[in-house]
């Protein structure tokens, strides 16, 4: 293993695919949000998929910066709460 390099266990790998399931579930509920057609119910939708885009992006690329500052992102007390 390399000086520095973070193992990845069975358990993280289960949490990462959840993670995904849920922010596809996100991107899905803004689709909908789109069909009404009218500003007030785009916006939760605009949310939602920003939300669950940046979710997926960061269950396979973690920058520094965001580790640093956004560390609630990554345990499920700061997601879930």
């Amino acid at each position: 293993m390399k000086p520095g390099a973070v193992r990845i266990t069975a358990r993280d790998v289960v949490w990462r695919i959840i993670n995904i399931i849920v922010s596809a579930l996100w991107i899905v509920a803004a689709a909908f949000h789109f069909v009404d057609g009218t500003f007030q119910s785009a916006m939760p939708g605009i949310f939602l998929l920003v939300i669950g885009l940046a979710s997926i992006v960061f269950e396979f690329w973690r920058p520094r910066m965001v580790l640093e500052n956004c560390y609630f992102m990554w345990n499920f007390m700061g997601r879930g709460m």
